[in-house]
């Protein structure tokens, strides 16, 4: 079976080649050179991690150390991004407890103490990262590694994002719908490598 490198070599390749399609059919169907150029990014990522993505199920992957890294770092940006918004909230909470619990009360304020809660918050959430992938993906060469499933699951992304970008204009919308598609086609280039698409 082929390893990271290869899976890493021909997902840029696949990457290139499906950017610069996408680059030009969008161009040829809106004559937006923003729009064809964006597509033509987010196609070339979206490939590239589609990719390398089928390998997360292996708990020891390049791609599952990535994928642990970057959803812990999106996790930790969440918790603390949700405790920007609702910090009254966490300070009333300390405040309550300070008062109903601690008879001296607190030794430092408690916006000071409510600072530790986002900070723990992130540390606990990103450290239930690589057990849960594990729990969603559960042994190597399961559903990551089947093309009706990933089919079904970009079909309902795409359609998700469809449903989103509705507002939006037309060229927009159909280069939106088109990245998520290119994340299956670099899934179908790790799949092919693997001798699993037949």
């Amino acid at each position: 079976m082929p390893n990271y490198p290869t899976h890493s070599r021909w997902g840029r390749i696949g990457a290139v080649v499906v950017a610069l399609a996408v680059a030009g059919g969008l161009f040829y169907l809106f004559e937006d050179p923003f729009v064809a150029l964006g597509a033509a990014i987010g196609a070339a990522v979206a490939t590239f991690v589609g990719a390398i993505y089928p390998d997360v199920d292996h708990h020891t992957s390049i791609p599952r150390r990535k994928a642990v890294r970057g959803f812990q770092l999106l996790a930790a940006v969440g918790v603390i991004g949700l405790s920007v918004l609702f910090w009254e909230q966490i300070v009333t909470g300390i405040e309550f407890t300070d008062s109903s619990v601690l008879d001296g009360g607190l030794p430092v304020p408690s916006e000071m103490a409510a600072a530790w809660v986002p900070l723990l918050g992130a540390f606990i959430v990103a450290g239930l990262i690589d057990p849960l992938i594990g729990l969603v993906t559960m042994r190597h060469r399961g559903w990551t590694h089947s093309v009706p499933i990933n089919f079904v699951l970009i079909g309902a992304v795409s359609g998700g994002i469809f449903l989103l970008t509705m507002g939006l204009p037309t060229a927009h919308q159909v280069a939106a719908v088109t990245v998520v598609w290119t994340f299956f086609i670099g899934a179908l280039i790790h799949l092919g490598l693997d001798g699993e698409i037949f």
